[in-house]
């Protein structure tokens, strides 16, 4: 009997290596088609001087691709690395509440995707990060990678200072946090759990970078509107986790287990007001793009 249990122990942990293995080709496959995709898309667009980085910058001649050939690298990456972002920051909010029958999927492919976009959206974050250096607009190693960068280099532009230190912020949030799950047992699972969460910090840092610096973030109009309506699912999610945490800790209600969950949950109900409000009275642009 025991053997047939292990027998069939071992035939599902199987089919789930080889259904995980064939979800993160298809994720890969798919982040690659839509990055390819997209780079064509602005190269083609930036090379006839139509672009919106062309058309903000004229005065740069970005049309010359010689020089400017890393811009559609990094704006491509940046775009699908906002989008995979929060395909799995949704992903997250909903695998943590163990509620997933809208999505069809059960638990364990959840998980799978989360993960597997989560590295899709890393490796996309490097690959901005990098073209960012040779973007032919002053850029270095530095000013990429290192907090007040742009100040050191007196610019005299205050908000690319702000603009690029947030984007480092979240950059080195996710590369110290991500990879924290495969060490999930040498650190304790507890202690996983609390980091991961501070993840949210990346996406919210990566959303404010790009909305101060992505100039296909202002150009197209549409963009920005939907960007904040985009977040009320997230908000959503993210109260109803934190209210099933305060009612695990409802006989304490003194309790800052309680209270904070509490917090969070008013927080996040006032950011789907603040997202409502700020679309339909046409200030989706109050974040300055530069």
């Amino acid at each position: 009997m025991m053997n047939k249990l292990d027998a069939l122990k071992d035939r599902k942990d199987s089919d789930a290596h080889v259904s995980g293995a064939k979800s993160a080709w298809l994720v890969t496959a798919v982040g690659f088609i839509a990055f390819a995709a997209l780079y064509l898309y602005i190269y083609h667009l930036q090379s006839h001087d139509k672009s919106a980085a062309a058309l903000g910058m004229s005065s740069m001649h970005m049309y010359k691709m010689r020089t400017f050939w890393s811009f559609p690298i990094l704006q491509a990456s940046g775009l699908v690395g906002l989008v995979a972002a929060y395909l799995a920051v949704l992903l997250g909010l909903q695998q943590s509440r163990r509620a997933v029958g809208w999505l069809k999927l059960d638990y364990r492919t959840i998980d799978q995707l989360h993960r597997q976009i989560a590295l899709l959206t890393l490796g996309l974050v490097v690959v901005h990060a990098v073209a960012t250096v040779f973007d032919a607009m002053g850029d270095s190693w530095r000013t990429v990678f290192w907090f007040n960068g742009w100040a050191n280099a007196k610019t005299g532009w205050p908000a690319a200072v702000w603009g690029y230190d947030i984007g480092i912020i979240a950059f080195y949030t996710f590369l110290l946090l991500g990879p924290t799950f495969y060490l999930r047992r040498k650190i304790g699972v507890q202690n996983w759990k609390y980091l991961h969460r501070f993840i949210l910090i990346f996406y919210i840092g990566s959303i404010w970078h790009a909305l101060i610096l992505g100039l296909d973030m202002s150009y197209y109009a549409w963009v920005r509107p939907l960007t904040w309506l985009l977040q009320i699912p997230l908000l959503w999610l993210f109260a109803k986790r934190f209210k099933e945490l305060a009612m695990k800790n409802d006989a304490n209600k003194a309790g800052a287990k309680y209270l904070v969950s509490q917090l969070l949950v008013g927080a996040a109900y006032v950011g789907i007001l603040a997202a409502l409000i700020i679309v339909f009275s046409g200030n989706s642009d109050f974040i300055s793009n530069i």
